[in-house]
C-alpha cells in the first residue's frame, strides 16, 4: 500500500514526500509498553500486534494492525498519558510510515480534509473499543463468539464471514485459550448454528 491510498490522507493537499518510511524484519519490537509516543505510525505492509502481559507472565494480543490502519493517534493529544499500551511488535516483513506529532498537527491546521479524515477514523476507532469491551464482558465463550460473528456479519454483509486472522489471533481478540476456542467451535458446529474452514465461518 502506498502511503497516499490510506484513508487518513483521501482527497487531501498536504505534502508527504518526505515522509520517513522505515523496513522492518518479522517479529521486530518498534516501541515497549510504556514507551514515549512522539510520532503517529500508518501501516504499510504487513501486520503489527500490540502484546501486553498479565502479572503472571502470560502475553496476550490488544490489538492487530493492519496495513493502512495507524497507532499513536489517539495519544497524540493526551493530556496526562502518552505511552504506548503495549509492545509493538511486526508479523512478517512490515513497512510503517511516521510523522513526529508536530508536523502531524500542522498538517491537521493546514488541511480541513486531513483533520476530517482523521477524526472520522478516530471516531471509528472508539466504536470499536466500545464494541470490544461489550464483547469481552459476554458470560461465556459461545456469548463472546455469537457477539463478534454478529458485528462480522453486519460489516461484511453476508452469513459467510471472512476470517482475516487466524485462529490463534482470535482467541488473543476474544481472551480466550486457543484449545477453548476450537472446542467451543466444534460444539457450535454440531449444534448446526455454524460451519467453518480455515478462511471462513459460515452462520446457518
Amino acid at each position: 500500500m502506498k502511503l497516499q491510498d490510506c484513508r487518513l490522507f483521501k482527497n487531501t493537499r498536504v505534502d508527504i514526500h518526505n515522509v520517513n518510511i522505515v523496513q522492518f524484519p518479522n517479529n521486530f519490537t518498534i516501541a515497549l509498553e510504556g514507551d514515549l509516543s512522539t510520532a503517529i505510525g500508518i501501516v504499510l505492509e504487513g501486520k503489527i500486534h500490540v502484546k501486553a502481559y498479565s502479572l503472571g507472565g502470560k502475553n496476550f494480543t490488544l490489538n492487530t494492525l493492519q496495513p493502512g490502519q495507524i497507532f499513536g493517534d489517539v495519544l497524540i493529544y493526551g493530556s496526562t498519558e502518552k505511552t504506548y499500551p503495549g509492545n509493538l511488535i511486526t508479523q512478517g516483513e512490515t513497512k510503517v510510515a511516521f510523522i513526529p506529532n508536530k508536523e502531524f498537527e500542522q498538517f491537521l491546521f493546514h488541511d480541513n480534509d486531513l483533520l476530517q479524515n482523521f477524526l472520522s477514523l478516530l471516531s471509528e476507532k472508539a466504536y470499536e473499543m466500545n464494541l470490544n469491551s461489550k464483547m469481552l464482558s459476554q458470560e461465556s465463550i459461545r456469548d463472546k463468539l455469537i457477539f463478534y460473528f454478529q458485528q462480522e456479519k453486519r460489516k461484511q454483509k453476508s452469513n459467510i464471514i471472512e476470517l482475516n486472522m487466524t485462529k490463534e489471533e482470535l482467541a488473543n481478540k476474544l481472551f480466550i485459550q486457543r484449545p477453548s476456542l476450537s472446542r467451543e467451535l466444534a460444539k457450535m458446529k454440531q449444534d448446526g448454528l455454524i460451519d467453518y474452514d480455515r478462511k471462513t465461518i459460515t452462520l446457518i
